[in-house]
């Protein structure tokens, strides 16, 4: 017999057809399992985290479905400390059970600079100052100097602050101003009117 008659017997036809059914059957079996296995289009919908705390979410119990990886921390002094700030997934993603969900939080304990030297500075100068610092300016007040627009003392919490104290970035800082010569040599007058 040679090899074309071969192919075309009825008992080569038979095995073919028999090894292509099997194979078929097997394929099939394969992506059930692999859909059953993956939970193939059963999904949960990712909730938006953003600007709720870290232990809050963590500790509710609606999201036992996820697991949760804190990837990044930053410091935002305007927003409370351990907030959510961005995640991954994005809110609305469809994903399976037991997904793990990245997120940033916002630091708990803030950063440390230290307070800059703005005595005799300009109002301008100790303000840029403060910002390069991480610091925020706060009240001014203005009292008798013979420097107008310079800063005459620098003051946290109600007490004066010196140079070089390290201090939690976001803090405020109030200044003394003077109010220069003219308001001297005003007040002067004026208290020698009075007297």
């Amino acid at each position: 017999m040679d090899f074309l008659g071969f192919l075309f017997s009825k008992k080569f036809l038979r095995h073919f057809l028999i090894a292509i059914g099997i194979t078929l059957a097997l394929i099939w079996i394969v992506l059930q399992s692999l859909a059953w296995y993956t939970k193939h289009n059963d999904y949960i919908v990712v909730p938006d985290y953003r600007g709720l705390s870290f232990v809050e979410v963590q500790s509710n119990p609606e999201n036992v479905n996820y697991q949760f990886n804190v990837i990044d921390s930053i410091f935002d002094a305007d927003k409370p400390k351990g907030s959510i700030l961005s995640q991954d997934p994005f809110p609305g993603a469809k994903v399976k059970k037991n997904r793990m969900v990245y997120l940033t939080i916002t630091s708990m304990v803030p950063e440390k600079t230290t307070m800059p030297e703005l005595r005799d500075l300009t109002l301008r100068q100790a303000q840029s100052m403060l910002e390069s610092a991480g610091l925020k300016l706060g009240k001014l007040s203005y009292i008798k100097s013979f420097d107008e627009d310079a800063v005459q003392n620098q003051l946290f919490k109600g007490r004066i602050i010196k140079a070089g104290t390290v201090l939690d970035k976001g803090s405020v800082i109030n200044l003394s101003i003077g109010m220069g010569a003219k308001a001297m040599i005003d007040s002067l007058k004026v208290d020698s009117l009075e007297e």
